[in-house]
């Protein structure tokens, strides 16, 4: 069952397309790498980039579906690759790869926190600036 919210977003999110293969590929290594510079570019490009922010929008909205009670059993590195994969039009994260980035402080802020900011911003205005 999809809230009117939450409806509305997925309709959005069917009309957005990923262009493949568009984040350089020094960033992708820096990401994979943790290097700050790296995350800092990408996640102002998962922000404003309209093809990579709908899968992470729709990966946000099932994060609620998910049980996230275990601890993360793959490392970031292998996370944040099979990310870069289902941005460019891959195929959906497993179940560790979700759980990963939901438990994972570091992976959240890469991946979730900018898709939070974008769906506060466009469809919920009147709550941006607001602290969780």
């Amino acid at each position: 069952m999809l809230s009117e919210r939450e409806e509305q977003i997925e309709a959005d999110l069917s009309t957005q397309v990923a262009p493949a293969l568009h984040i350089p590929d020094a960033v992708r290594m820096g990401v994979i790498a943790s290097s700050e510079e790296h995350e800092l570019w990408l996640q102002g490009h998962l922000m404003g980039c309209e093809g990579c922010r709908a899968p992470l929008i729709a990966l946000l909205l099932k994060r609620t579906a998910i049980s996230v009670g275990r601890p993360p059993e793959i490392p970031c590195a292998k996370t944040r690759n099979v990310m870069f994969r289902y941005l460019e039009g891959g195929p959906d994260p497993d179940d560790a790869t979700f759980v990963h980035i939901s438990s994972c402080d570091l992976c959240d802020d890469l991946f979730f926190e900018p898709a939070q900011a974008v769906v506060l911003k466009e469809y919920e205005p009147e709550h941006v600036g607001e602290i969780d």
